[in-house]
């Protein structure tokens, strides 16, 4: 069968690494570098390291001839012997040279070389005898002259045979590749076929830089198999080539809807830890490496325009991964870190401490939230800033000529990192799977984490919107499955150890979740980073901060006092930030407080500690109040018993009220598309809200169609009864929690 080896003929070269990785070596024996020498100089090196008694460098050929040619002459002088008995010497070692070279099958030019290489000196032997010169300058500096030349013109030789010899080797190499290339592309071939019924054509075998695999590149049949045929069958795959323990076989799409690339795993190279030390500036508009790839290559991932999920179980190396992507991310000089850890913060902790010790001169992070009620601000402040952005940046859009906003150290990107998002409670979730949704072209993106991948722990929200997801190891390939998809028939097996796991850094379906081993980021590590990039984070652009600020929170700003709110929840022992001699002046606020925000007070409007937030129930709002209250005591000049008075103890709806009042002046009873006209509203909206107003306190319509006979017509409609009952309900304290 003949095959396309498009690479056969090229060396292995390892890929360039990705931005902000530190390769671990191949080989960590590194040859020092070769100074620059004359040519003289590379001569002598050259002939010094080249020669051996056995095999002498070709110079040393015509050096030993001019003194045995000098010897002979002087001795020959010396005894009288006639000139011509050396010219008759020179030409019988000429005979000689030459039949010696025949019998080999010597090229013409090479017996013209030696019958030369006797001639010469016998020819100067002859006239040095004949005139009785042989000690004379004359004599002594042609036979100098012609050395000379003889040297240079046989290391030249030399030279040109072993580079001959060295091509020839290669040339044998290459074809021997070839030939062991084709007999393994023969193999999978048979074994695709085999496996899962695809009958492939390979046109290349590539091996890894790192020789712990290949890659085979190969053509679909027709008849409309696709890469997914294959890729359902990796584990028999694996199993059919008897790979070790921990090597697998991966597949993905190649070069056309044709094509199909499968990477398979010869030696497990994910046993092995690598670390990060590198901490030099970084770009959010370029990929992060996160860790190798069994091929040797970086694994990346690009948060510029995408949002992630990473999950893994306890022990599986989920947190350090973490760790490695935040390192990454406050790298980045044009982006902002925000934290929500809600488990005490031990996320987050590290990357304050140098600052709180006063060895850094900024957080590395820009804002952390520990609690149900800072989240909460946090979020809300990035709707904002969604909200706000696009239309305060439209010339700046413009100017890129992109409908999204280009970042950059004046205006940087938010990242929003949450872990264990199964202890958020769901009306924040519902505002992260909101910004997921609208935060791409406002610069706002979120990295969420879970302990596994279930529709319990990671809402299907979050997932959906993730193009980057990591899954770290677990027990049940199900998890991996439902994470990734079904059609990769991932093995949990083929990432056994910890801080190995799964990356899918594309479209789902449009790549294959690679196998991967993170960067391991100790907490010495996480110290000095977070010491290194203190100086360049960047600050949140005005505007955001402006848009920030319209989150009422009482007693503070929302955005400009966030670390007098969090640092307490971080450091229990007090803490006294020692300045590093770095002013980092905080950004002032540009706009006056949003309505419901006061700096102190006797707590008159304590009600409006938060904006309403559309489907939050009264004991949602409560539990965030007492959050933030019991936190913020001192500062607000109350406490909780006043603060508890400040609130309406039995509040009932505008809604509820508006609509029995207009229920009530027509008679009792209205059809919802009379009372939607008497209220202004859409009457689906409507109720959509009623209904829900109703449900909240257990209040069920009159019927189970909710139908109203209002003369001959029947329509949906409502009762005053059935809604004097729903705001009795409300006064007793009877909400039920969302």
């Amino acid at each position: 069968m003949e095959r396309l080896m498009t690479t056969t003929d090229s060396p292995i070269v390892p890929p360039a690494p990705a931005p902000g990785a530190t390769p671990t070596p191949t080989n960590p024996t590194v040859a020092p570098a070769k100074p620059a020498r004359g040519r003289a100089g590379h001569w002598l090196t050259y002939a010094l390291s080249t020669w051996h008694w056995r095999h002498p460098h070709p110079a040393w050929g015509a050096l030993n001839a001019a003194g045995a040619t000098l010897g002979a002459a002087g001795i020959a002088a010396a005894a009288d012997v006639p000139g011509p008995f050396a010219a008759i010497g020179g030409a019988l070692g000429a005979a000689g040279a030459v039949a010696a070279g025949m019998a080999d099958d010597l090229p013409g030019h090479r017996l013209l070389w030696r019958g030369c290489c006797w001639m010469m000196p016998g020819t100067w032997a002859t006239t040095a005898l004949m005139t009785d010169a042989v000690w004379s300058g004359w004599a002594l500096g042609t036979l100098a002259a012609g050395t000379a030349g003889f040297a240079t013109a046989a290391t030249a030789i030399g030279r040109t045979r072993r580079r001959r010899a060295d091509a020839a080797q290669q040339r044998a190499a290459l074809v021997d590749a070839a030939a062991r290339r084709d007999r393994l592309a023969a193999a999978w071939e048979a074994r695709i076929a085999r496996v899962t019924d695809v009958k492939v054509t390979v046109r290349n075998v590539q091996g890894w830089p790192t020789r712990t695999g290949f890659t085979l590149d190969a053509d679909l049949p027709t008849g409309g198999a696709t890469w997914r045929d294959i890729a359902r069958r990796t584990e028999g795959l694996a199993a059919d080539a008897r790979l070790p323990h921990g090597c697998e076989v991966t597949v993905e799409p190649g070069d056309s809807r044709g094509a199909v690339l499968l990477h398979v795993s010869t030696v497990n190279a994910l046993s092995q830890d690598h670390h990060l030390d590198d901490y030099s500036p970084l770009s959010i508009n370029n990929p992060l490496a996160i860790g190798p790839l069994r091929n040797g290559e970086q694994a990346v991932i690009n948060l510029r325009y995408a949002c992630g999920v990473l999950v893994g179980q306890t022990d599986s190396g989920k947190t350090n991964q973490l760790q490695t992507i935040n390192t990454q991310l406050v790298r980045c000089v044009d982006t902002l870190v925000w934290q929500i850890d809600l488990a005490g913060g031990g996320l987050s902790r590290p990357w304050v401490t140098p600052y709180a010790e006063g060895r850094a001169p900024r957080p590395a992070v820009d804002w952390v939230a520990t609690s149900i009620g800072e989240a909460e601000i946090m979020v809300r402040a990035a709707i904002e800033i969604i909200n706000g952005r696009k239309p305060a940046y439209q010339q700046r859009m413009r100017a890129a000529n992109d409908d999204k906003i280009p970042v950059g150290p004046d205006l940087p990107e938010i990242v929003i990192v949450v872990d264990e998002i199964k202890t958020i409670p769901p009306h924040i979730v519902n505002m992260l799977a909101q910004i997921s949704d609208t935060g791409r072209a406002a610069g706002v993106r979120t990295l969420c984490c879970a302990l596994r991948a279930t529709d319990d722990y990671l809402p299907i929200a979050i997932k959906e919107q993730a193009r980057i997801r990591i899954g770290m190891r677990v027990t049940d390939d199900k998890e991996l499955n439902y994470l990734f998809g079904w059609k990769y028939n991932i093995d949990a097996e083929a990432a056994p150890y910890q801080g190995t796991g799964f990356l899918l850094a594309g479209t789902p379906g449009e790549a294959a979740p690679m196998p991967f081993k993170g960067y391991r980021t100790d907490p010495a590590r996480i110290d000095a980073a977070a010491v290194a990039v203190a100086p360049w984070r960047p600050d949140l652009d005005a505007v955001s901060q402006q848009l920030a600020g319209k989150v009422a929170v009482k007693g503070t700003r929302a955005y400009a006092d966030r670390w007098t709110r969090t640092m307490p929840t971080l450091f229990t022992d007090p803490i006294t930030i020692t300045p590093t001699g770095i002013t980092t002046p905080t950004p002032p606020v540009t706009s006056a407080p949003a309505t419901g925000t006061t700096n102190g007070g006797t707590g008159g409007d304590i009600a409006h500690l938060f904006d309403p937030i559309p489907g939050d129930t009264l004991d949602a709002a409560l539990d965030r109040f007492r959050t933030i209250a019991a936190r913020n005591v001192t500062e607000l000049g109350i406490d909780m018993t006043t603060a508890l008075n400040h609130l309406d103890p039995n509040p009932v709806p505008e809604l509820l009220t508006s609509a029995l009042d207009a229920t009530e002046a027509n008679g009792g009873r209205i059809h919802t598309g009379d009372l939607a006209a008497r209220l202004a509203m859409d009457p689906a909206t409507l109720g959509t809200e009623l209904n829900r107003l109703l449900r909240d306190v257990g209040v069920e319509r009159h019927n189970a169609t909710g139908s109203v006979r209002i003369g001959d017509a029947v329509k949906p409609g409502y009762l005053a009864a059935t809604l004097r009952e729903a705001i009795d309900a409300y006064r007793a304290g009877g909400q039920r929690a969302a």
